[in-house]
């Protein structure tokens, strides 16, 4: 019953329609018609900006990727990456989590460095993730302090998983920086295959220039947030965003849903809702935002159709 169970919530199907049902629910109390009218006369001019905004965020996480797999920064190496998460990007709308789109980056990236391991390819892939995942959580904890000090409704969980998270990651970064993992955890009966992964963590200089990297495009993503709340009458205090976008990001890391459709509008709606925020305005500004993503990754829909050769190890 167990298995049957565990392969009905594991199937794509199921998280379609959880997808659908969650969409159902956030735009159920809105005039979905006006909704979208509104969306329909969005300025050009903003919708541009978004994708250049947004195609700027992608060149920075893929500049802070190729950092931990190579020294010094070539103009050639970032395209590659650049080009890797856009495909990651594109492929991951059709899967109920970003593991698909990891996948994708490894091969592509295995396939033009053949000199680099795979399992290094793959560790990099995960402490990029985790890098960019701890300042997040950093962030979210000083604008939650700073928040709290000025009179923002903060839930208490909400500012205490903060405290948590961010005490873990600043925990890991100390213990990679005053030891030396890469020969600790290799000792590990079934962790010694994978000494090429954790030579990544010898790299403490190239660490530090990721987080700074991770600083600015998590910066630059959450005012992107914020921007578009405000044209849509959303009237996000900035503060506000900052907190809740980095909880809102790591719930739609899990596999719940589509693309995190449908998961991402009830987020907003749960956490925005508290600050006083309309519904129509929150949803105006999710859809907006889901949208504006749907647009970068066909981006890389447009990559993978020129690269027959990605498309038949994928296939394959």
């Amino acid at each position: 019953m167990l298995k049957i169970l565990k392969k009905i919530f594991a199937s794509k199907l199921f998280k379609l329609i959880f997808s659908a049902i969650l969409i159902y629910f956030a735009f159920k109390k809105v005039d979905v018609i006006k909704l979208f009218e509104e969306i329909r006369r969005v300025p050009l001019w903003f919708v541009g900006t978004n994708i250049i905004i947004s195609f700027f965020i992608i060149a920075l996480i893929s500049v802070r990727w190729s950092l931990l797999l190579n020294h010094k920064l070539k103009f050639k190496t970032a395209l590659t990456f650049i080009r890797a998460n856009f495909l990651a990007a594109y492929y991951s709308l059709f899967f109920p989590s970003a593991v698909a789109g990891d996948v994708l980056k490894w091969v592509v990236i295995d396939r033009r460095y053949p000199e680099i391991t795979k399992t290094k390819v793959l560790g990099s892939i995960i402490l990029d993730r985790f890098i960019g995942f701890s300042m997040f959580m950093l962030l979210g904890l000083v604008s939650a302090i700073f928040g709290k000090k000025n009179g923002l409704n903060i839930p208490n969980y909400v500012f205490y998983l903060l405290i948590i998270l961010t005490f873990v990651c600043f925990l890991i970064y100390l213990i990679i920086y005053f030891f030396d993992v890469s020969k600790m955890l290799p000792k590990i009966t079934f962790l010694h295959r994978l000494d090429d992964a954790f030579d990544l963590l010898k790299n403490k200089r190239q660490i530090f220039k990721c987080l700074l990297i991770s600083l600015l495009s998590e910066m630059i993503w959450i005012l992107q947030i914020w921007f578009a709340g405000y044209v849509f009458g959303a009237n996000l205090g900035l503060l506000s965003v900052f907190v809740f976008t980095p909880i809102i990001s790591m719930i739609l890391v899990l596999p719940i849903s589509i693309g995190g459709f449908g998961a991402r509008e009830q987020l907003f709606l749960f956490f925005f809702s508290q600050v006083g925020s309309s519904n129509e305005s929150i949803l105006l500004m999710s859809a907006f935002l889901g949208i504006l993503g749907i647009i970068n990754s066909l981006f890389g829909g447009i990559l993978s159709f020129l690269d027959e050769e990605t498309r038949k190890k994928i296939r394959g």
